[in-house]
């Protein structure tokens, strides 16, 4: 379903009938569905009628309702769907939702694509100031408007971050375990920063993003795999594998539309590179040889007429390679996107009540697991090696600068047989593990000042999470103690920003900034906290 189907729904439909759905978020699966030529949802004593194809206009989808289009039956269902990010099969681009080229990225944003900005900075204001936990199906009606919106004047980051914060809210109202405070906390802070920087005129291919992903002719190549992780994220799920040539990443994917199974089938899903054909599996273990390669501005690997390849087998000096740079600057590099983010480190597993890490020699870098499913072995591969102490070559993947790592495969090095195993799909056995590097904890260097930080992180999330009322003035006093102890840690920037966050209640977009520059301001310190115990 376009995004923009439900959002014109939303403005449409009664404040009755939104309070209703606010009340009872997901009442359309407590209904009958029956999918054939057309999907039908009986509701009592209406039925509501979709597209089989999907949902790509208004006319897709209808009610029996006397009330239709703007009754509660169809709001229920419509919100209910995965959202789309294309036009209708078979179908160009309607003019509402085209992108503009490329070369269009660097221009100075005109007065439309300002507004677009402001718009979507007031709606990110709102959203905090009511807290996540609050949000109505109104207000998550705006956010799709301004991610059409975005779609409409070529600013894909900005619709991106929209999407993401609508996603969250989602998850949160439906109570789904995939809802997690901080990537929702971060997603706000992403829609927040890329419209207040749109909003200031800044124009560049940064701010707006990349619209369409043009592949360029790239000569030969010699690849070898890397790993392979799964995709799941609003209504699209796959895989992504990487390659690399010993110095720069590569990238394929196989992302449609798809539930949490289709990542997970998507492990064995066909690659293809000109004639060439195998599965994501085993493009992981294995090599390619490119005699014409093609690939985009960011490494993704294109599958057009004039590639010309076939697979090899692995080369393991182009992996090891990477490991060779220090891991301060390879954290630094991924904190600035390079190399798609990506990580190759060497350390032991280690677990405690707080989680896994990466024990790099007395310091440790969080492992984070990106989807707490059981389908897929992130969870129980952490634990056994955890469990076990695991020396490893790990490859990991920084959702975002100074933030955890989400681990993408690994070697066991004290295994009776070595063997790389991507983290998510692949479950470890005990041969797998090798023999146990004994007890060991990181060490506390910078953990007494990291901890001064946590009052102010906490009071961070509970003001995304809950808005305004989560920091009453009643509670100014204990602010203002915390902000005392953040100067005492050497954190005066971060109490500037706390206090300011305590004062700003009347003016809803002061008080978005300041939250905005409390969140930027973790997310540094953290990450410098990190990278200079690394460092030592």
């Amino acid at each position: 379903m376009l995004p923009e189907v439900l959002a014109a729904l939303t403005r449409a439909v009664p404040a009755r009938a939104a309070k209703r759905l606010d009340a009872s978020p997901r009442a359309a699966d407590e209904w009958t569905w029956v999918f054939g030529e057309s999907v039908t949802v009986t509701a009592g004593e209406e039925t509501v009628t979709l597209s089989a194809a999907g949902v790509f206009r208004a006319e897709d989808a209808r009610c029996t309702c006397l009330l239709q289009p703007r009754c509660f039956h169809l709001l229920a269902v419509l919100s209910v769907l995965p959202l789309a990010e294309e036009s209708a099969p078979g179908e160009p681009a309607a003019e509402a939702v085209t992108t503009k080229p490329p070369e269009s990225a660097g221009e100075p944003l005109n007065a439309s694509e300002l507004a677009t900005a402001a718009d979507a900075a007031r709606v990110g204001a709102d959203i905090l100031a009511d807290g996540l936990s609050r949000v109505s199906i109104l207000r998550m009606g705006e956010l799709l408007r301004v991610a059409h919106s975005s779609r409409r004047e070529g600013l894909p980051r900005l619709e991106s971050a929209a999407l993401g914060v609508y996603e969250s809210i989602r998850d949160l109202r439906d109570k789904s375990p995939d809802f997690r405070l901080s990537e929702a906390s971060s997603r706000v802070a992403e829609l927040l920063l890329v419209s207040h920087r749109l909003a200031a005129g800044d124009g560049g291919p940064t701010w707006r993003g990349i619209a369409r992903r043009e592949y360029h002719p790239v000569g030969s190549l010699r690849l070898s795999g890397i790993g392979c992780e799964p995709v799941v994220r609003r209504g699209y799920a796959g895989v992504v594998t990487y390659f690399t040539d010993g110095e720069r990443i590569f990238s394929a994917q196989e992302v449609i539309p798809g539930d949490i199974d289709r990542a997970k089938d998507a492990y064995d899903a066909q690659l293809r590179f000109g004639e060439t054909s195998l599965s994501h599996r085993e493009a992981a273990r294995g090599g390619l040889l490119f005699a014409r390669a093609e690939a985009s501005a960011d490494g993704r690997l294109g599958a057009g007429r004039g590639v010309v390849c076939v697979s090899s087998a692995r080369d393991e000096a182009l992996v090891e390679r990477l490991f060779e740079e220090d891991a301060a600057t390879q954290l630094s590099r991924a904190d600035r996107g390079e190399r798609m983010g990506l990580v190759f480190l060497r350390g032991a597993v280690r677990g405690g009540a707080e989680g896994a890490w990466l024990d790099l020699g007395g310091v440790g870098v969080p492992l984070e697991n990106p989807i707490d499913d059981i389908r897929f072995a992130y969870r129980e591969n952490l634990e056994k090696l955890a469990q076990a102490g695991a020396r490893v070559k790990l490859v990991g993947r920084i959702a975002e600068p100074g933030g955890a790592v989400h681990p993408v495969a690994l070697l066991a090095e004290g295994a009776p047989e070595p063997k790389w195993h991507c983290v998510g799909y692949d479950r470890l056995g005990r041969r797998d593990l090798g023999a146990s590097q004994g007890p060991a904890a990181p060490s506390t260097g910078a953990a007494v000042r990291a901890e001064a930080l946590e009052p102010m992180r906490r009071r961070m999330l509970r003001f995304v999470l809950a808005g305004g009322p989560s920091l009453p003035g009643a509670a100014l006093p204990e602010v203002m103690r915390e902000c005392s102890r953040l100067r005492e840690a050497l954190f005066s920037t971060g109490a500037d920003g706390l206090e300011a966050l305590a004062l700003s209640a009347a003016d809803r977009g002061a008080r978005a900034r300041a939250w905005l520059a409390v969140h930027v301001y973790l997310r540094a310190a953290t990450g410098a906290l990190s990278r200079a115990r690394i460092a030592r």
